[in-house]
């Protein structure tokens, strides 16, 4: 956390040096996430979690066949 005479010295700073700053801010966080995102080698595919308040509540209920309603009604494909 920062002490408040950081965040006084940090606001009496020129905007070009405050820029300055979050950019080497970010390219720390740019080399962290880079070391902590390596590959995972236990060989393990891990699947993206699914909506939880929709899963399991959707029914197949045949193939479309036909449209709802006329092509010709839609503006679209004129």
């Amino acid at each position: 956390m920062l002490d408040p005479t950081t965040i006084e010295k940090l606001t009496n700073t020129s905007i070009d040096e405050r820029i300055s700053i979050i950019e080497m801010l970010l390219g720390t966080l740019k080399n962290d996430i880079k070391k902590d995102g390596l590959p995972r080698t236990d060989g393990i595919k891990h699947q993206r979690p699914a909506f939880g308040f929709m899963k399991d509540t959707g029914k197949v209920l045949g193939d479309v066949v036909n449209p709802v309603i006329d092509e010709n009604t839609w503006e679209v494909l004129q």
